[in-house]
């Protein structure tokens, strides 16, 4: 986290190097349009990664290619972008009311925590079978 300005395109080549390391590997990426520059378009071909970027030139797709960038742009908008707006929502980050740079860090990391905290009860309570009532 930062507060210093940047252009996010040029994050693109760490971010795949540290999804490997966790992942083991990617195949495909789905990313805003800003990521789309030429540099990034050679980095994923030549790292054989198919992405949702708009093609240059003439607009040659196969059907089960329109299919996968349409699914992949639909999948990055609704999981990575629902997850910001569910945490500007109802987690307090709609409007950061405290100031200094060291209170704002800590109140996005207390979001994120209680949206962590909430996820993983939810998932434990999917998990955990429903006790059983005693015989009479």
């Amino acid at each position: 986290m930062s507060f210093k300005n940047f252009n996010e395109c040029k994050r693109l080549k760490i971010s795949v190097v540290k999804h490997k390391t966790v992942f083991k590997g990617t195949s495909q990426l789905g990313a805003d349009r800003i990521y789309a520059t030429n540099e990034n378009r050679r980095y994923c071909t030549g790292n054989s990664i198919f992405t949702c970027f708009p093609k240059k030139g003439p607009k040659n797709h196969s059907k089960a290619e329109r299919i996968l960038k349409s699914e992949i742009s639909k999948q990055r908008a609704t999981v990575m972008e629902g997850v910001f707006g569910t945490h500007k929502d109802h987690y307090g980050l709609k409007k950061i009311k405290v100031r200094g740079e060291k209170r704002e860090m800590m109140m996005v990391l207390f979001a994120t925590m209680a949206a962590n905290a909430v996820k993983i009860a939810k998932k434990r309570n999917r998990e955990e079978p429903a006790p059983r009532e005693k015989a009479a």
